[in-house]
């Protein structure tokens, strides 16, 4: 019993044990980085925000309360506060695993490009399909938003992006690849990506519940695939940012369930939820992005699939 609790404790690099020791103890080292993160952002933006004059534990927050601004101003400090879930995730994989930041990010960085490229594409089909179906309509250019708020959210989504793939992939797909099988390192790490989301998704009405969790672990297996595929973490992070800042800075819409179309760039309407618009939860919640991409992960998989047989062959 001690050996196998030493053998779960995930401050420490033992990794002579079971498929299933090994699988434990990296779930319990990503919910550890991920509460410490918690923790420590949160306290971090309190502190941020009382230096500033500000009593935000009583509501008291820039551009007063419930207002656009004030709005803007805490979904941004909520963004840059990523910051800390990276620093905590790598210093635990350079402490604990030994694992620099190179290793967890890979070469070619220029493969950002290649994913922020993918997923302006994906969105663009996306969006077109839906105000093809009449789910959406176009009204116009955004009033509320400006250049240095865009630039901003930039900064914030990218920060917020890269976290989530050095948590998830990086440092937990990476950590059991050659451990366990493929398949299970990036069944875990999509479990781990969906996770966090699930609280928002649970608020939804039933219909889109089900549709938004299965496009999680589509869009999180496809980052995992991107992944393995090229051989970096940059791919998916340059995919993840675009999604978020393009779907949520420049078109307006809802990112994940939160507010949206108050600061886009664009402004899109829904006037009714429906499966084909995913409602208020946003496109995420879309059978129409579920359609997209299933045939996008349908295809990569026959590519991978014609590449291992060439490489036996």
């Amino acid at each position: 019993m001690k050996t196998i609790i030493l053998n779960l404790l995930p401050f420490n690099n033992r990794t002579e044990m079971s498929k299933l020791e090994y699988v434990i103890k990296k779930i319990l080292a990503f919910v550890l980085i991920y509460f410490m993160s918690a923790v420590l952002g949160e306290a971090v933006i309190i502190g941020l925000l009382s230096a500033m004059g500000y009593d935000p534990l009583h509501g008291d927050v820039p551009g007063g309360e419930a207002s656009l601004l004030s709005q803007f101003v805490m979904n941004l400090f909520s963004l840059f506060g990523f910051a800390i879930f990276i620093l905590v995730t790598l210093l635990y994989c350079r402490i604990i695993e030994k694992r620099s930041a190179k290793e967890i990010f890979g070469k070619n960085p220029l493969d950002y490009l290649t994913g922020s490229l993918i997923a302006v594409t994906l969105l663009a089909v996306i969006v077109s399909f839906c105000l093809v179906t009449g789910s959406m309509t176009f009204e116009g250019l955004g009033t509320n938003i400006q250049l240095p708020m865009l630039l901003l959210l930039l900064v914030g989504y990218m920060l917020q992006s890269a976290a989530e793939e050095v948590m998830c992939r990086g440092f937990l797909m990476g950590a059991l690849k050659g451990k366990v099988p493929t398949w299970l390192a990036v069944l875990v790490s999509s479990t781990a990506f969906a996770f966090p989301h699930l609280p928002s998704i649970m608020e939804m009405e039933s219909k889109y519940i089900v549709v938004a969790i299965l496009n999680l672990y589509l869009v999180a297996i496809l980052f995992s695939l991107l992944v393995l595929r090229r051989g970096n973490l940059w791919i998916a992070c340059g995919l993840h940012f675009a999604w978020n800042y393009v779907l949520g800075g420049i078109m307006g819409l809802t990112v994940s369930g939160g507010d949206g179309a108050a600061f886009g760039l664009f402004l899109f309407k829904v006037e009714k939820g429906t499966l084909l618009n995913g409602g208020a939860y946003g496109i995420e919640a879309s059978v129409i992005t579920t359609v997209v991409l299933g045939m996008v992960l349908a295809v990569m998989l026959l590519l991978m699939h014609k590449k291992s047989q060439k490489n036996v062959a």
